[in-house]
């Protein structure tokens, strides 16, 4: 229940036995790598270690893992997802680097990158050519009731014959002035609400008065760019765009079915992400023109493992170093947290304020029980606990969940309990009252109301406690945990002094003793905030200024009455709930009344969980935290493929667990 120890590590071998060992360290997930250069002095490498110049393209490799990446995306519109549930319960698929390098060797994955390159081309012009019959196919549809060659047109030798559109506006006008012309026939192929289209047939002797006449209509000739008839090019244009659709489903169906082929590019694409992460860490190394540095950190409990591993990866020939982390390299030191199995699902509230420093605490253990007695008590209702506990355990025991996804359904199991036990405190279920109550949430409020700030009076008195042994460890901080943690603890025992003095026992010196307390444990403040003073007037000031926080306590535990207000609160909506579907009828009670209870106490459920989750983050961030916790860590970031794609076992493991199973 600490943070990791961590130790630096420095390794020495042969420049050819590098990329052996850069997949050791990968499959070991358990190092992160530090710069060489960051590890030596300049001097000792002047002259005789030089960054590493990688021969294989580093570009080369990201354009392949793009090539994969894209081919996932385009199968991505078209292999059927699987439902959530469904999804949750498919068994998560582990892969060893090995199984990924010769997934990557031996599937001919650029032939089918290249395969789905011309089959999205050919969709594209799929989709245009299909655009482009559809217009045909419009204009088709009008002149499909010309029964004769539009052709035959150009061949008149005495005659002139044109098609065309005018206004249907402009067409009674027309019609007219063209029955006044000799030798002139005119025939309406089809007609909209705003268009006419016409096929109009002259003598050439009258050629220049049709001309001005249709100029006059605002007519506008078609020229057909087929040679058949209307109606059997329309058809011809249906038939190629049947064959288009056909062409287009054909291979939609094709890629719909690359289910096996999408989880293979997932490999693939996984197997080049972590060769470019190794690409990469060559910017890390330093070499010489036989040797290679490699350097990192790794947990003290990890060595082992490691120089298991190097041993593997280098055959024996090797030369290995550690380094202890000195006081100047603490804020760069990586943070691993390691915690006990039901304390692990609590980290990730810590990592969402902020990591410890590797000098500091971890808070997680610290936290923990306080946060699940704090959400029980917001929750508070016997059959809300007992309904998120089987609901986290049966969703635990029937899928197959991520790591992150597992840990925060541990978290809220956890929590239902001290939220089923003040359930029983108040003997809520449902909203609907138990015969017994050790408390009522209805009639016991100011006793809940004390209740609350008493458990914030101990929280805040733990914190305390924590910041006295954090500055008391420190050889130049004991006068700081004296002055600066040990007088407020003083001040808030001295604070029950006064309040047992003057409500319980007013008869005795409790109530005096508590105001000398008070007294010296303030002057106390004053001196531990002085410290922090560099000038008289700024040793002065800041004494005075650290009184100051005798509000921000009283604010602290203020803070806490909210365990109260939620609880009640939760409690009271649901019994209203509940008297509001007693009002109906009892045939609708059973029936309407049923469906109106599981939606009513659902929403009450989400807005409990909901406060009860934010308003316990905040009263671990904001009261407690920042009595004896600072942060600012950085997470230990492993030397490891990404798993964007699948998840990745170390062989280690892989045989740990298929040993298992046998056994």
């Amino acid at each position: 229940m600490a943070i990791a120890k961590m130790q630096k590590f420095s390794l020495l071998t042969f420049y050819d036995q590098k990329e052996a060992v850069l997949e050791q360290l990968q499959d070991f997930q358990g190092v992160e790598l530090l710069s060489s250069e960051k590890y030596y002095d300049s001097e000792e490498t002047t002259g005789v270690l030089a960054p590493v110049r990688e021969e294989q393209s580093e570009e080369e490799m990201e354009n392949q893992f793009g090539q994969v990446n894209w081919s996932l995306n385009f199968l991505e519109e078209y292999v059927p997802k699987k439902g959530m549930l469904a999804q949750l319960r498919q068994p998560i698929k582990k892969y060893t680097l090995q199984e990924l390098a010769e997934t990557a060797h031996t599937y001919p994955w650029q032939e089918l990158c290249q395969t789905l390159r011309k089959q999205d081309k050919r969709l594209r012009l799929i989709d245009q050519e299909k655009r482009d019959v559809l217009a045909q196919e419009a204009e088709l549809s009008i002149w499909k009731y010309f029964k004769e060659r539009p052709a035959v047109l150009k061949e008149l030798k005495k005659s002139g014959g044109m098609l065309g559109s005018i206004p249907t506006s402009e067409m009674a006008d027309f019609t007219t002035n063209s029955e006044k012309l000799p030798l002139v026939y005119v025939e309406t192929i089809y007609q909209s609400q705003t268009t006419t289209y016409l096929l109009v047939l002259f003598h050439k002797d009258v050629k220049e008065k049709v001309t001005t006449l249709l100029k006059k209509a605002a007519f506008e000739q078609y020229i057909y760019p087929y040679e058949g008839i209307p109606e059997e090019d329309l058809q011809t244009m249906k038939e190629k765009s049947q064959r288009l659709i056909d062409e287009e489903k054909e291979i939609k169906a094709a890629l719909r079915a690359m289910t096996n082929e999408q989880e293979t590019l997932r490999i693939v694409a996984e197997y080049l992400d972590g060769a470019i992460t190794r690409l990469k860490s060559n910017k890390m190394l330093l070499r010489s023109t036989h040797a290679v540095s490699i350097s990192g950190w790794v947990p003290v409990d990890g060595a082992a493992e490691l120089e298991k591993r190097i041993k593997k990866g280098t055959t024996g020939n090797y030369y290995l170093e550690y380094q202890e982390v000195t006081e100047k390299e603490i804020a760069d030191v990586p943070i691993l947290l390691e915690n006990a199995r039901w304390i692990k699902p609590f980290e990730g509230l810590v990592r969402m304020y902020s990591l410890p420093q590797y000098d500091e605490l971890d808070p997680t253990p610290f936290m923990a029980p306080f946060y699940m007695v704090a959400f029980g008590m917001m929750v508070a209702d016997f059959g809300y606990g007992l309904l998120l506990f089987l609901a986290t355990f049966l969703g635990k025991k029937l899928f197959h969940l991520s790591k992150g996804l597992e840990q925060n359904l541990t978290l809220f199991q956890l929590c239902s309990i001290p939220t089923i036990i003040w359930g029983l405190i108040y003997g809520n279920f449902f909203g609907f009252e138990f015969s017994f109550q050790l408390l009522s949430a209805q009639d016991d409020v100011n006793q809940i109301l004390v209740l609350s700030v008493i458990f914030g009076y101990i929280q805040i008195m733990f914190g305390l406690a924590l910041k006295f042994y954090i500055l008391w460890k420190k050889k130049d901080q004991k006068l700081a945990a004296m002055f600066q943690a040990g007088s407020w603890i003083v001040f808030l025992i001295s604070v029950v002094f006064v309040a047992a003095g003057m409500l319980l026992f007013p008869d005795t010196p409790l109530l005096t003793i508590g105001i000398v307390m008070i007294a010296a444990s303030l002057l106390a403040v004053a001196i531990g905030g002085s410290l922090e003073g560099k000038t008289l007037a700024g040793k002065i000031g800041s004494g005075l200024y650290g009184l100051m926080d005798v509000t921000n306590y009283v604010g602290d535990l203020i803070s806490y009455t909210r365990l109260m207000a939620l609880g009640v609160a939760g409690g009271s909506i649901a019994s209203a709930f509940n008297l509001i579907i007693s009002y109906l009828p009892p045939a609708a009670r059973f029936t309407v009344g049923i469906l109106l209870f599981v939606a009513l106490h659902g929403l009450n459920i989400f807005l409990s969980y909901l406060s009860a989750y934010v308003h316990g983050i905040r009263l671990q961030y904001l009261e407690y935290f920042g009595k004896f916790f600072t942060g600012g860590g950085r997470a230990f970031a492993p030397f490891k493929s990404n798993e964007n794609y699948v998840e990745i076992i170390s062989e280690e493991k892989l045989q740990e667990d298929n040993n298992g199973k046998l056994d």
